[in-house]
């Protein structure tokens, strides 16, 4: 029965089932009802799920945190992915998601026990010399012990949750079905590009559910960092990590949580000299290597005897092309030497899609008011997080999306240089920035670079000059003998056929069975024999069947045909999706 409500696109399963009217439920309970209907408008779905007590007083960004964490890991994760892009979605409710939480369980030991021997064959007891029961941490994806390997080093031990990976592809496809939905629902939601959102957060979420992405995160920053001064890379244990389990040394020291909680732990350590040695490392990830820690928050640092500087979780990393990073180089550059146009063309090649609603002197404006804003503070009051941030709230204004892979970038200079200044408010951020950004320039004027790529491409170039010719040759010879044709082809003109086609043929079907109900309504009227009953004609009521069982066959295969045609359009927009993608 509960299949024969399901909307189009989505599984057949049970589990799926189960789950979408739970989400429908807990949406319509949280005060979104009006999205819960347009997603799915069935009138038989009962709302039984009642309003959780007191959510009526809350905000509408407070209900929607509140019905994530209610929906689980699934939500909660990208409720926290969300609150970083105010840009998608307003300030709002990227405050409000900022505060999401995670209410989890840990789960026994026993199974952590199993997930160990299916991983490596052995149980934890054979594998380790030592390895606590007791959980020191528990998450939606995984959770953590502490164990210690036969060689006396101490480490830590993550284990993915099991059935996790099913949960959250379950819910993935929920949120699919969900966001193409939300596209039809409003032009705002449309403009936030909800389906490319879900699209990036399942790649996200489907390396951190990984361990082996995180442990190849982990080595390539060790191998990019390990040789930096005062600064320390916690050591993987290849032989001990899989797919489910990641095994890595452990960190003895304080977090940057508790040392600006506590001015105890703050006096041990050289807090300005660490608010140097953090930036630096943050401006090297990115302008250097254009490999970064995306989620350097004072959780993920940790602080060492001998003021050592260690990140931790590699789960989320970015990345930043050679072109990007000297786009946003330019981008600083020019605000210093204040040339505005130039600027604003670099931030929009930052940009998904280059495009800007309102016009381009107004934009240049508003650029050039951040420039002034900025360009004549003292060294030490000149913020980098600040322009950022500006700079962000420009991009909604203008109903621009940065590239997600910048905008992680953005987010990691904001959290770093927070935390510097909160170790050194006299941080003077921009004399940290200006060598990277020479060093960038540089690089960009290196022959080297280019002579390379021109020698990796030497032997396709050369077979391209070599048939070039030829080609040339074709084309005139084409062109004089008349035979040279421009072919234009027109896409999604066959839709427009296949419209025209099905509207006719319902247009003629409904005239038929109401040409059969008026003529029949004529003949009943007019008490034409034979008669059934009294007055009543046989030939007038047989006309009545004929026309209830035509409109019963028309309104059938009305609905087949709209479930095909949801159905064609929902993989034609996968497809495309796909090959944006590639």
């Amino acid at each position: 029965m509960l299949k024969l409500i399901m909307p189009n696109g989505l599984s057949r399963d049970y589990r799926t089932i189960r789950r979408f009217i739970k989400i429908m439920e807990t949406m319509g309970a949280y005060g979104f009802r009006d999205l819960a209907e347009n997603v799915y408008p069935n009138h038989r779905f009962s709302w039984m799920k009642r309003s959780p007590g007191g959510t009526e007083k809350h905000s509408r960004p407070q209900k929607l945190r509140l019905m994530f964490e209610e929906l689980g890991p699934t939500f909660v994760k990208l409720g926290q992915i969300l609150s970083t892009r105010p840009d998608l979605i307003s300030k709002p409710y990227a405050d409000e998601l900022t505060r999401l939480t995670e209410h989890v369980a840990p789960f026994p030991v026993e199974q952590v026990e199993a997930i160990i021997v299916e991983e490596f064959g052995k149980p934890p007891q054979e594998l380790f010399a030592e390895f606590s029961s007791r959980p020191m941490a528990a998450a939606s994806i995984g959770q953590v012990h502490a164990a210690k390997l036969k060689d006396g080093m101490e480490v830590v031990v993550k284990v993915r949750r099991p059935g996790i990976v099913e949960t959250i592809n379950t819910d993935l496809e929920i949120m699919r079905f969900i966001a193409g939905k939300m596209e039809e629902y409003s032009e705002s939601f449309e403009r936030m590009e909800p389906t490319r959102i879900v699209s990036e957060f399942a790649y996200s979420l489907s390396r951190e559910l990984n361990y082996r992405a995180e442990a190849a995160n982990l080595l390539l920053f060790h191998k990019n960092m390990s040789g930096t001064s005062n600064m320390k890379v916690p050591a993987l244990v290849q032989e001990l990590s899989g797919e489910k389990v990641l095994t890595m040394e452990r960190i003895h020291g304080d977090s940057v949580t508790t040392v600006l909680a506590d001015p105890e732990k703050a006096a041990r350590y050289d807090l300005k000299f660490l608010a140097e040695v953090g930036v630096n490392s943050m401006l090297s990830q990115i302008f250097e290597y254009g490999f970064f820690h995306a989620d350097p928050h004072p959780g993920n640092i940790f602080l060492l005897k001998g003021n050592i500087l260690v990140f931790i979780d590699f789960g989320m990393m970015g990345r930043v092309s050679i072109a990007e990073r000297h786009d946003f180089v330019k981008v600083i550059d020019y605000m210093l030497r204040g040339e505005i146009s130039l600027m604003t063309d670099c931030a929009l090649r930052m940009t998904i899609s280059g495009q800007f609603a309102g016009s381009r002197d107004d934009l240049e404006r508003d650029v050039s008011d951040l420039v002034d804003e900025n360009i004549n503070l003292p060294l030490d009051k000149i913020s980098v997080a600040h322009i950022l941030e500006q700079l962000l709230q420009l991009f909604e204004k203008y109903h621009m999306a940065l590239k997600p892979n910048l905008y992680m970038m953005f987010k990691a200079l904001i959290t770093i240089e927070h935390i510097g200044r909160s170790f050194n408010p006299q941080l003077k951020i921009v004399e940290m920035v200006r060598p990277f950004i020479q060093q960038m320039k540089l690089r960009g004027m290196d022959p080297r670079g280019y002579i390379r790529r021109f020698l990796d491409n030497f032997g396709d170039n050369l077979t391209a000059l070599e048939s070039l010719p030829l080609s040339l040759r074709n084309v005139v010879s084409k062109f004089e003998a008349g035979q040279l044709t421009l072919r234009v082809e027109h896409h999604r003109l066959n839709d427009i056929e296949e419209t025209l086609y099905v509207t006719g043929e319902r247009l003629s079907r409904s005239l038929l069975v109401a040409a059969l109900l008026v003529g029949s309504a004529l003949i009943v009227v007019a008490k034409i024999p034979p008669y059934w009953g009294e007055n009543t004609s046989v030939i007038g009521m047989f006309g009545f069947l004929i026309s209830g069982g035509l409109s019963l066959v028309i309104l059938i295969a009305d609905h087949r045909q709209r479930r095909s045609f949801l159905r064609d359009r929902v993989k034609r927009r996968r497809e495309e999706e796909m090959k944006l993608h590639k």
